[in-house]
This record gives C-alpha cells, structure tokens and sequence, in this order.
C-alpha cells in the first residue's frame, strides 16, 4: 500500500475518534484535555522540532513518533486536535506523514545527521555551485520543476547531500525515494523475472514525488537490467517527475578521457579494464536513451574537489 493510501486511512480513522471527542466534549465547562500543542513546545529530543524522531535501525534511517507527541494532551498523539466543533492537523504537514514517508524512503543510516542547512558545498573553489544548487532545491515543486544530475569524483559529499535532500523532501510532506543504482537495478531486474512488473513491488518507484538515485552507473549491469533500469526513468519522464542522482562517471566525454580509456583497455588486465570504466562518460555506463532524458529534464553539474574522507 502507498504512503497516501495508508496516511488516508489512518488519518480518517483518527478524525472519526476525535470528531466523537468534540461530541464528547460539547456542552462540557471543563474537558480533560490542555489546550498546550506538544509540537510548540521546543522538544529537544525530536528533529527540530517537528514531533519526529530519526533513528538509525539496520541500514536505513527509521523514523517514529516522539514522546512529546504521544503525551500531548491535546491530540494524546493523534496529530490532530478539536476546534470550533470540528478536527484540523495540528501541522502541516503531519508528522505521522513524515513518519510513513522516511519509512519508505531508504535514507542510509549513516547519514542520518545529514542536515541540508549545513551544506557547505563540495570545496572551497566551487563556492558558486553550492549558491546554483540552494536556488534550485529551495524553488523545487515535484512534478513542475527540473530534477538535478551531479557529477564528480569519489569523496566529494555527493551521497550526503542527496541523503540531506531527501530528509529535507520528507520533513515537507513531499514523498521520497532513495536507490543505489547498483540495487535498483537489480530490484528492478527481480521483480521483472517474478512478474511483478505492473504490481505494488514497483509502485514506489514509478509513483514517489521524487526519486533519488546515487551511484548512477554503478556495477557491471547487464543490456538487459539496463533497459529494465530505462523504462523507470522514461516513466518518469513522460509524467514530469522528478529525478535526483549522482554519478562517479563524467557527463561528457573528451579527446584526452577516450585516450586514457584506449591506453588501459589495451591492457586486458582486470585492473586495468576496471580503471578504464572509471573514465567512460555516463551515457556508456547507462546507454544513450537513459542519458539524454535525465539531461534534458535535469539541472546538470559537473564538480570538483579532494576526497574528505582522506582529509
């Protein structure tokens, strides 16, 4: 079932509880209940104070209510409380939807802490790509505007950022997707061979407001997987939605990069076969029909910098 789907049900259940609350309540002098919302109150257990509390549980970050919410004698944790006769969300939006999205989403755990406010771009030369990036995330409307390709060498942040970006997305009540493309691409490929093309295993994928993909071109896949892999993202072409992703591999290849990729593939050593990928532009690694449409339905970046794990 969907995130919508679900929050739909769910919040429904808890406005009918809360709709007999207010019946309850009515012509009553003194209801047990505090007029104090829990989500003003400044917690400072929950992620800036949103009434969410971000753990890192197995590989992904998970996300539950906090107890400052639950306690709330207000809504006692429904997110929802009676006014003037009838029920409104306490915030928008909900955090029981923040919940449901960071759930779905596959945020890695270890970036868990990833705070899009504290990007401070990828190196002290680039300043004006963190200012082009800002501008273009904070002006994002999922579904009208253009998704974001980023290009560069290992170490840069590139994973941190996305993962910062998709925290950011869920916190706004936007619906989320992360991916390592290495695993997507398999996912897609198992649920393809069971059959499940067109069924729910694939619904996240194809539906998510925004679908983040890191390592773009990872692994030794398959013309196949490939074409499984461009599908998705013709998919979401077609209906303007957007994509976020990252990629090791040049955005366009050159006179001097076709060289360094012949010299190493004359050597037929591993090694240097696998030396060789790390030079080839990204429309090798993904095929020409999956490029072209992230390219022209993304804002393109190529960056620089030292690794800062090495720092």
């Amino acid at each position: 079932m969907s995130v919508s789907s679900s929050q739909d049900q769910a919040t429904a259940r808890l406005r009918e509880r809360l709709q007999r609350m207010v019946g309850d309540h009515a012509g009553s002098t003194n209801p047990r209940r505090s007029d104090a919302c829990a989500l003003k109150s400044k917690c400072q257990t929950c992620w800036n104070h949103s009434g969410v509390v971000l753990e890192a549980k197995a590989s992904t970050v998970h996300a539950q209510l906090c107890d400052c919410v639950k306690s709330c004698g207000l809504c006692a944790g429904s997110c929802m409380a009676p006014k003037n006769g009838a029920v409104t969300d306490c915030a928008q939006p909900s955090p029981r939807r923040v919940i449901a999205i960071i759930n779905e989403a596959r945020i890695p755990a270890r970036y868990i802490d990833a705070d899009i406010s504290k990007f401070e771009g990828f190196s002290a030369n680039e300043r004006s790509q963190k200012t082009t990036l800002m501008n273009w995330f904070k002006s994002l409307v999922p579904g009208k505007s253009s998704g974001l390709l980023l290009s560069g060498p290992v170490g840069l942040g590139k994973s941190w950022l996305l993962s910062a970006m998709a925290k950011h997305l869920a916190f706004q009540g936007i619906s989320v997707r992360y991916a390592d493309f290495f695993q997507l691409v398999h996912e897609l490929r198992d649920a393809y061979a069971n059959d499940l093309a067109d069924k729910s295993s694939l619904k996240p994928l194809q539906n998510v407001d925004v679908l983040i993909i890191d390592e773009l071109g990872k692994g030794r896949n398959t013309e196949w997987e490939l074409s499984v892999a461009d599908s998705l993202i013709s998919e979401r072409y077609n209906g303007n939605k957007c994509v976020i992703a990252a990629t090791n591999y040049p955005l366009k290849g050159g006179d001097q990069a076709n060289r360094q990729i012949d010299y190493l593939r004359a050597d037929h050593s591993a090694t240097n076969q696998m030396n060789a990928q790390t030079f080839e532009p990204l429309s090798q690694r993904i095929g020409s029909r999956m490029f072209s449409r992230l390219y022209e339905n993304c804002l393109c970046l190529e960056i620089s910098g030292s690794d800062r794990r090495r720092r």
